[in-house]
C-alpha cells in the first residue's frame, strides 16, 4: 500500500511539473506585444538598410560617371577631406592626388564594366564592393575595389578606398 501511494504521489508530481514548464513555455500577453514591436522595428531597421543601399548605389553611379568624363569637380565633392585612398599599384593617395587622377584621366577610358556591386550598411558607414573591367593606360585592365563611405552632417561621403589589380582569371 505505501508502495502505491509512492507511486502514485510521484506520477501526480511529474504531471505537475510537466504542466508548469509548459506554463513557462506560453508567452504572456506583454511577451507578445514585445516581441511583435521587435519584429517591426526589425523591418523598418531592413527598410531603411535597403533605403541606404540604394542611396549609396546612386552615388557609385555619380563617382562612375565623375570618372568617365574626367569631371573633378563631383570627384572632389564624393570624398571627404580627410579621404585616403590606395591605388591598383598599392600607392597611397590624398583627396588632392586622387582628384589629380581622376582629371588627368589614369583610370579605364571608353565604357567600363562594373559588375559584383554590393553594398553592405552599418549605421553611419557604408562599403561598396565590386569589379571593373576596362581599357586603362595601360591596356586590358581588371580591378576590384572597395569604398568606404561614411554619412557626416546628413551626406555620404567616400573616407578610403582600396583597389587591387586582378591578375588572375578571377
Amino acid at each position: 500500500m505505501k508502495r502505491t501511494m509512492v507511486v502514485t504521489i510521484l506520477a501526480l508530481a511529474l504531471c505537475l511539473t510537466a504542466i508548469a514548464q509548459e506554463q513557462e513555455k506560453k508567452p504572456s500577453p506583454e511577451t507578445k506585444q514585445s516581441e511583435a514591436k521587435s519584429q517591426t522595428m526589425d523591418h523598418s531597421k531592413m527598410s531603411q538598410s535597403r533605403h541606404t543601399e540604394d542611396e549609396v548605389m546612386k552615388l557609385e553611379d555619380q563617382w562612375i560617371q565623375s570618372r568617365a568624363t574626367k569631371d573633378p569637380t563631383s570627384t572632389r565633392n564624393l570624398l571627404a577631406d580627410d579621404f585616403l585612398g590606395s591605388n591598383p599599384n598599392g600607392e597611397a593617395q590624398t583627396k588632392q592626388q586622387f582628384v589629380d587622377s581622376v582629371t588627368a584621366g589614369n583610370f579605364a577610358s571608353g565604357h567600363p564594366e562594373y559588375s559584383e556591386r554590393k553594398v553592405r550598411v552599418y549605421g553611419d558607414t557604408a562599403i561598396s564592393t565590386g569589379l571593373v573591367s576596362g581599357t586603362g593606360p595601360n591596356g586590358a585592365d581588371r580591378i576590384r575595389y572597395m569604398r568606404v563611405y561614411v554619412k557626416r552632417n546628413n551626406q555620404w561621403q567616400i573616407v578610403a578606398i582600396q583597389a587591387t589589380r586582378v591578375t588572375s582569371g578571377q
